[in-house]
């Protein structure tokens, strides 16, 4: 080495102390006569890729995925390429030449160990294809795709608040985006959907004819299996004119006493409620009190008197409308609600049953009844049989009275109409029909012993006297075996029908 290197300082410095005039230029024939020869290079045999088949790679956003681009000979001169191929919203990006890392910033996300690309902390946008590229001539490759699945995310959906007037339509959507395509599913918030479904599947939901009972917050959640479903909430309003719904449409009371009048009002905006008695509006005096609470509206009247008896009415109005409903207040007793079986157990009389709601103690009843048909031969009703009675026999329980009567002396196996009232210290209450049938009459079996022995009889012509068959007679007929009768049913073979007709029409002749 020290040898190679004194020869190289003398010649360098005979060089420098004897320098050689400056040539003056060539002619052109000689640059055309100057041939170059590029001496050619044995890089040796070319590797192939240990993974020469596409592959896609699935990975999770925030997860890592490994890139085959390994060779078959590591240690080769020939250069190894790494990069993302160019898409729809990116340019092409280099990676790696060989183990110098190309990508810009040198992320740390990217790693090349032995042909093995390693990308960590994925994102959405890793997604796409990747080439394992050798520089030779022709370049070989191998083209693999990432595929990165990602939680889902509400990217649209319909306002969150939305107010709709009654009997119009509206419409809620909602869309996401996610890796795989993510299902959206519709659900309410407190219940189920109107459709009576717990959820529904779809982009959007379409509620069509809306009411109040369609008012509450529905929710639209996207879900593909990766990381946590998301969701968003979009509530609806719906505004319409008052609805009521009166607890009892009869209140029955009476002097003394203290009773609540209730109206259960809906309406949006919110209505004013004001109450009337027979027409005219109350002026709450002492005993009376008005109540409310959210949708609850109550009259309360302390102290009944008689006077105080009437049609209540609640009247609730709203900028889009007006409704009422009214409320009896009354001392009379409730139509009697008939509790006996309409099937009689007995053939020529009925029992009676039936119940009524009265403040007062029930004094009287009336009863009426007829046959539904007056006889056999007549579709009209029988004429009413009616009477009026003393109540005695009476359970009471609260407001709720029982009775019961026995109609006797009926027919059997008939229909009846029935028709009761029952009165109290004020007044007799309204009818109630019912209708009923008697018993059947069991009916009279007898009993005729079977015979033993086929009965055998002599059987003639119509037009022949029975002494006849004992001769004298030209052209009489010989006597006929005896027929057996069976089921009362005449059994006649075919040689007696055939033996029997000349004479017939020697007869009729």
């Amino acid at each position: 080495m020290g040898f190679k290197l004194l020869i190289f300082t003398l010649l360098l410095s005979s060089v420098l102390a004897h320098p050689e005039p400056e040539p003056g230029p060539l002619p052109e024939e000689v640059y055309d006569n100057y041939e170059y020869e590029e001496e050619p290079v044995d890089y040796g045999e070319v590797p192939e890729f240990v993974y020469p088949e596409p592959q896609t790679i699935t990975g999770v956003e925030g997860g890592k995925v490994i890139i085959p681009c390994k060779l078959s000979t590591m240690d080769s001169p020939y250069v190894l390429i790494v990069k993302k191929q160019k898409s729809d919203t990116e340019e092409e990006q280099l990676l790696f030449a060989d183990n110098q890392k190309l990508v810009r910033r040198r992320s740390r996300r990217y790693k090349l160990n032995q042909g093995m690309m390693e990308m960590s902390r994925l994102q959405a946008s890793d997604s796409g294809n990747y080439v394992c590229r050798l520089q030779v001539d022709p370049p070989i490759e191998v083209v693999h795709y990432v595929d990165v699945q990602f939680a889902p995310k509400i990217t649209h959906h319909s306002p969150e608040e939305q107010q709709v007037v009654k009997d119009e339509s509206v419409k809620l959507e909602c869309e996401a985006n996610g890796n795989p395509t993510p299902t959206i599913r519709w659900s309410r918030e407190d219940g189920h959907l109107p459709s009576g479904a717990e959820e529904e599947e779809g982009l959007s939901m379409t509620l069509e004819g809306v009411d109040r009972h369609v008012e509450g917050t529905y929710i639209c959640t996207a879900d593909n299996g990766i990381g946590d479903p998301a969701s968003a909430s979009m509530a609806i309003t719906v505004s319409y004119k008052p609805e009521i719904i009166t607890e009892k449409t009869t209140v029955r009371t009476g002097e003394g006493d203290k009773v609540e009048l209730v109206c259960i009002v809906h309406a949006r905006p919110a209505p004013q409620v004001v109450w009337s008695k027979d027409g005219q509006p109350i002026d709450e005096p002492g005993q009376v009190e008005e109540h409310d609470k959210g949708h609850r509206h109550s009259l309360q009247i302390n102290g009944v008197t008689e006077n105080d008896f009437g049609k209540y009415e609640c009247l609730a109005t709203n900028d889009l409308g007006t409704a009422s409903a009214p409320i009896h207040l009354t001392g009379y007793p409730k139509h009697p609600k008939v509790t006996s079986d309409p099937n009689g157990g007995e053939e020529t009389s009925y029992t009676l049953t039936w119940e009524t709601e009265s403040y007062y103690p029930i004094l009287e009843y009336r009863l009426r009844y007829r046959r539904a048909k007056a006889n056999d031969s007549t579709d009209l009703p029988g004429d009413w049989e009616e009477a009026t009675y003393e109540a005695k026999e009476i359970e009471t329980e609260g407001l709720v009275h029982r009775m019961k009567h026995t109609l006797e002396g009926l027919q059997p196996a008939t229909d009846y109409h029935a028709a009761i009232q029952v009165k109290n210290k004020f007044n007799w209450s309204a009818n109630a029909e019912y209708a009923f049938s008697t018993k059947k009459v069991p009916p009279t079996t007898t009993t005729t012993p079977s015979a033993t022995q086929p009965t055998t009889t002599s059987t003639l012509p119509p037009s022949i006297p029975a002494g006849d068959s004992e001769g004298g007679v030209e052209g009489a007929i010989p006597e006929v075996t005896g027929h057996q009768m069976t089921d009362g049913a005449p059994l006649c073979s075919l040689s007696t029908v055939v033996f029997l007709l000349p004479t017939l029409l020697l007869l009729r002749t």
